[in-house]
């Protein structure tokens, strides 16, 4: 898959190349590869590591998935989702 342009991104502020590989899927994955530089995703990456392993989150479980994204949205300065 390949991506033009750059993107003005929500964690850094900068410029940089958007990400290149899927990050979600769904219009949250529409909102994080529109919003996010590929270097800031990398970075998230590695924190979603230590914040699973921290808190002992089981990704099969709904509630610790929904948690790590509201994680995620903090951790790349996204606002958090509509209620509703």
């Amino acid at each position: 898959m390949e991506t033009t342009g750059m993107v003005h991104c929500a964690k850094c502020g900068k410029e940089n190349p958007p990400i290149s590989v899927p990050a979600y899927g769904g219009k949250l994955g529409e909102e994080i590869k529109a919003k996010v530089c590929n270097v800031c995703w990398k970075e998230w990456m590695e924190q979603s590591v230590k914040v699973i392993n921290e808190l002992r989150l089981n990704m099969a479980e709904a509630g610790h998935r929904k948690q790590l994204t509201g994680y995620m949205r903090e951790f790349l300065n996204l606002p958090p989702p509509p209620a509703g």
